[in-house]
Parts: C-alpha cells; sequence; structure tokens
C-alpha cells in the first residue's frame, strides 16, 4: 500500500469508489449529513457534478487530496485544506483535515494513519503551525484514531435546526 497525492485522471475513481460511499456512510451516521435525493445513488449527473467539484479541488493549490493506493485499488483518501487563521489571534496558520476515509474492507491495516501522515506533512512543509479536524460526535473509531494521534479536543461544533 501507498498514499499518494490525486491526480487528475483518477478524479473519477476518487467519485465512484470512495467519496461516494464516505457521504453514504456519513448521511447513515447522522441525518445532519444527508444526501440530496439526486446524491444518494450515484447518477451520470451527480457523478459529473462531484468529480467538477474535486476537480476545482486538484487544482487549488491550497487543497490536497492523498489516497491509499492498494494494489491498484483505491482503499482510502483524506483531504487537507488551507485554514485561514484570522488575524486578530496570535495562532499561526492552520491547515483542516476535512475529510479521511478508509473503505471498510481495508480498515485496521493502518491506513488512515498513513493518509493522516501525508496531510499532516503537506501542512508542515507548508509552514501551518497546526492542523485541524472536525469529527461527528458518534464516531467513535474516528475520535479514537484522531485522539490516538494526539489531536485534542478544543471546540465543540453545535448546530440548530431552524
Amino acid at each position: 500500500m501507498i498514499v499518494r497525492r490525486l491526480r487528475e485522471d483518477d478524479l473519477t475513481e476518487l467519485v465512484e469508489d470512495v467519496w461516494h460511499p464516505f457521504a453514504r456512510e456519513m448521511a447513515e451516521l447522522d441525518s445532519y449529513n444527508a444526501l440530496v435525493p439526486r446524491y444518494e445513488e450515484l447518477t451520470d449527473e451527480a457523478r459529473s457534478e462531484a468529480v467538477a467539484y474535486r476537480r476545482e479541488q486538484y487544482q487549488d493549490d491550497d487543497h490536497a487530496i492523498f489516497l491509499a493506493d492498494w494494489d491498484g485499488e483505491i482503499a482510502g483518501y483524506a483531504h487537507v485544506k488551507d485554514s485561514e487563521t484570522p488575524k486578530v489571534f496570535a495562532r499561526g496558520a492552520e491547515a483542516n483535515i476535512s475529510e479521511v476515509y478508509v473503505a471498510p474492507d481495508h480498515r485496521g491495516n493502518g491506513i488512515a494513519g498513513e493518509q493522516m501522515d501525508r496531510a499532516e506533512k503537506w501542512a508542515d512543509d507548508r509552514d501551518y503551525e497546526y492542523v485541524t479536524l472536525s469529527v461527528n460526535a458518534d464516531n467513535e473509531t474516528a475520535r479514537q484514531v484522531y485522539e490516538s494521534r494526539g489531536y485534542e479536543p478544543r471546540r465543540h461544533k453545535m448546530d440548530k435546526r431552524l
């Protein structure tokens, strides 16, 4: 298994093999992440929109997507991006790991940690002082992975439906 940077010719496979399963899994975990009907199944229109969205990120130097390549199969991915720190705060620049996913058949093989290593290295190479992430409160497995890597809760995100 290797973790490598996303290539443009990976975009459709990323969407089909790991992003859509990730989105569906997050929707099942919490209704806050519910998918719009046209994304519940990966129709041609939804695939095209998702690939275009990921292409924008791929082309943006302030984003990086890393793939876990398991013998030619995409087994997971991580997305990290610049997260601007307001000038009023004394802390330095931050990167945000916005997504980490490992396909169910590949869990328990250290893939999430390898992907996070690459995302953290990307942030360190760009001289970020912090790397941040958010995790669903009910995603105990992911929380354990992040905490084992030294991530600590600093804030609690709260929401209210209007």
